[in-house]
């Protein structure tokens, strides 16, 4: 008998195991795969929540910007997607008027109750759709440096993120002078 006859008739097909083996690699691999997804869309929504607490914090201090320092009045309203209107005060103190700072960041452990009034706002941001509805808890401080210019600090983080280990985000935090430093 030939030998080379011989071999290919040993060789026609795959085995059980083979195929077993086969699944268990492609099954691996799209487990793997899955999972990716999973991650890149929690971290997705993460960082949409992130966004919007920024443009939030900008939004506010864009606000604060806008009121010359030591005008009167010192304060301009907005409102929400919920119909809710909120006063943002722009005056400031020596010590900073506010919101609390702890360190250069503002304190979230202060409770918002006890914040001075329209120095922090619960602001609702609606979804395309209108029906789902996201509430961010945005405060912020404003330091008189001269009498020309201020130091606002102004942080914005997505409400029960600091109790909710899914929503936990650092909160965004924004600063700058406002007016004119130099007089």
């Amino acid at each position: 008998m030939n030998p080379l006859k011989k071999l290919t008739k040993r060789e026609k097909g795959m085995s059980l195991i083979e195929l077993m083996i086969a699944m268990v690699v492609l099954m691996v691999g799209v487990l793997a795969v899955m999972s990716l997804i999973a991650v890149a869309i929690g971290s997705n929504a993460r960082n949409r929540r992130d966004s919007t607490g920024t443009m939030l914090a900008e939004m506010v201090l864009d606000q604060i910007s806008a009121i010359p320092v030591g005008a009167s009045p010192s304060t301009v309203s907005i409102s929400d997607c919920a119909t809710n209107s909120y006063t943002i005060e722009s005056a400031g103190s020596p010590s900073g008027a506010g919101a609390n700072l702890s360190g250069s960041n503002i304190d979230f452990t202060q409770g918002a109750a006890t914040i001075t009034a329209n120095y922090s706002m619960m602001y609702t941001v609606c979804g395309p759709s209108n029906d789902t509805r996201a509430v961010y808890d945005v405060r912020w401080n404003v330091q008189t440096i001269t009498a020309n210019s201020n130091f606002v600090t102004v942080a914005a983080r997505l409400r029960n993120s600091g109790t909710d280990p899914r929503l936990f985000a650092i909160p965004v935090t924004l600063r700058t002078v406002v007016g004119n430093a130099g007089n």
